[in-house]
Order: structure tokens, then sequence, then C-alpha cells
């Protein structure tokens, strides 16, 4: 079972009214193991489906996802790939060992606000895992990777037109909405944007330096539950309480 490691928490939201859930590494441990096995999965079919060998196919699934976001846009894009049959093979794992500390359903529901599953993973592979952590009726709305579209043309996270598709969609502001999410590129894609963005670094893999202030990251967390913690409520300007200007009776 994956320890959920130590993390620095901090800084604040202004309360959303729409929140965007990253699900790996956020709503439960996918580090390490399962991750490798996902891999060599990938590795695996690269190989078979474009002749190449393990090096090639290795290098080619590191390429895209740090160019992408995601290895199955750059397949797609520059070889033709299927993502649906690409992404239901690759995700034929073993799910009994993932981990969550805490009850994550309660954690969600504490959240105020409307809440959308927000994730590059496929339908097929997060029905499996939302179903394994007892979450199936905790979103409002959900948008796995078939569904990250915009206008017919596949936009994963960290596509700012996605982001902004959705925010118009649920009929939102930039900055009535907030991302969480172990990936900091998806949090500086969305703040360019203009959402609010949480780290949440709990069960991340990569080393606790990545969670030095930036500006571009609202709030740290390490779990779901501690977020509210760090939720204000924003604050409305007073109309009827400013001091009135003060004339002078030319007659007096």
């Amino acid at each position: 079972m994956t320890r959920l490691k130590p993390c620095i928490n901090g800084g604040a939201v202004i309360e959303p009214k729409l929140w965007l859930i990253d699900m790996d590494d956020t709503l439960y441990s996918a580090s390490e193991n399962m991750f490798h096995e996902m891999h060599v999965r990938m590795d695996a079919y690269i190989q078979s489906a474009l002749g190449v060998d393990a090096e090639t196919a290795n290098n080619l699934r590191k390429h895209y996802w740090q160019k992408y976001g995601v290895t199955f846009y750059g397949l797609w894009y520059h070889h033709k790939i299927d993502p649906h049959d690409f992404l239901t093979m690759v995700h034929q794992i073993d799910i009994s060992s993932i981990s969550t500390h805490g009850k994550m359903r309660e954690a969600v529901d504490a959240l105020p606000g409307r809440k959308v599953l927000f994730t590059n993973a496929p339908i097929c592979y997060a029905e499996r895992i939302i179903a394994h952590l007892g979450l199936l009726h905790a979103f409002d709305d959900c948008y796995r990777a078939e569904e990250m579209k915009v206008a017919g043309m596949w936009r994963p996270k960290p596509s700012a037109q996605m982001f902004r598709y959705v925010l118009a969609k649920h009929g939102v502001k930039p900055h009535q909405a907030c991302l969480i999410d172990d990936n900091l590129h998806n949090l500086k894609i969305a703040k360019q944007v203009g959402m609010q963005t949480v780290l949440c670094k709990g069960w991340h893999h990569h080393g606790i330096d990545v969670v030095r202030p930036s500006n571009y990251v609202d709030a740290c967390i390490g779990h779901l539950r501690e977020l509210p913690r760090l939720i204000k409520k924003p604050v409305k300007a007073d109309r009827f309480n400013k001091k009135r200007p003060i004339f002078l009776n030319p007659y007096g």
C-alpha cells in the first residue's frame, strides 16, 4: 500500500462554483507499480503498431507525453493510431492495489459547488477506478479521454481550449472555477486561462521540491480532505455601508 507522502499545505482559493478534479494521483495513488505496468504496455503497443524497437517505442512514449501531456495524442496526430484502441489496451491492468487514505467520498462531498471529474484516462479505466473508490455518484459531470474534444478535435489536458469549453458549458467565469491536479503543467495552463489552481501532492512520485511556491499554484494539499480549510469566502462589496460624501451647505 502506497504511503501518503508528507506535503506542505498552504495557500488559499476563493470558494469556486466549479471544481475540475483530476483522478490519477489526486483521488488515489497511481504511482510507481501501476504506472510502470502501464508504460510497459504502451511501449509494447507502440512497438507492434509502428514496427519499431523497444528503445524507440520508449522514447516516443516519453516524447509525446512531454510535448502533448498525453501519449495517445501524439500517436494519433503523427501516426494515425486509434486512441480508443490504444487507451483500452494499455489500461487493462489490475487496480486492486490502489489506495486512498481516509474516506474519499466524504472529502469530495465536502467541497462546495459542482464537482467534475477531469481526467485523461479512458472511460473504461476511469469507471473501474471511480467504482472501486465508491465515487460513482460523487460528480455532477465527467470528462474522460474520449470526451476531451472540442469541435470534434482531440483536446486532452492541458488544452486551454478544453478548459474554456468546460467553463462555457457550465456557465462559469474562469476565476469561478478551480482545477485540482498533481501535474504542474496542467495547473500552469489552467492558471493562464484564469482559473484557480490546487496542487495535490500527497501521492506523487516526483520529489517534494516541486511544491515550492509558484505563481500558478494557489494552494497545495496532500489529500482532498485538507482542502476545505484553505477555501475562503468571496468578499462582497457593501453598497449600503459606504460613508456618504460631505457636502458644504452654500446657504448656511
